[in-house]
């Protein structure tokens, strides 16, 4: 299984347990700390990190946390280059949840079959050019959208 803090915080716990033994390790280093289990699905090695901004959606790899060198830089991602489909489904994050600035992380189970592994409402869209300037729009669009009401 996958072990996370429910916490988003740089350097937060994630961590793969495989054994009842570590288990019980790993509660004891974190007493207090609120977890997130899931189950571990094997895959790449690579998040895909996706973030959206109103209908914009920004994209990058990072090397996961999980994998066997650690958690590596972010990378950049051309949108176009992800799995049919990957785009669509990072809308409907965005509908299900009623969210208008998020992120996604999706790892791809093999063949482009996504699995969403985190929904970040709260997301840190770095080095993403053409993000500042959606996030504005979308601030505007929306605070002209609230004076007409």
């Amino acid at each position: 299984m996958v072990v996370k803090s429910r916490h988003s915080r740089k350097h937060d716990l994630v961590t793969r347990v495989d054994s009842a033994a570590q288990l019980r390790e790993l509660a004891a280093a974190h007493p207090e700390e609120p977890v997130v289990v899931q189950e571990f699905a094997p895959n790449s090695g690579w998040d895909h990190k996706l973030w959206a901004i109103g209908d914009r959606v920004f994209t990058a790899l990072r090397r996961s946390e999980l994998s066997p060198g650690g958690r590596g830089p972010t990378r950049p991602l051309a949108p176009d280059s992800l799995p049919p489909g990957w785009t669509a489904l990072v809308h409907r994050v965005g509908e299900v949840f009623a969210l208008d600035v998020y992120g996604v992380d999706v790892i791809d189970r093999g063949d482009g079959v996504p699995l969403i592994v985190d929904v970040n409402a709260f997301p840190g869209v770095r080095d993403q050019p053409g993000a500042p300037e959606a996030l504005a729009a979308l601030t505007l669009s929306s605070a002209s959208a609230g004076a007409g009401a």
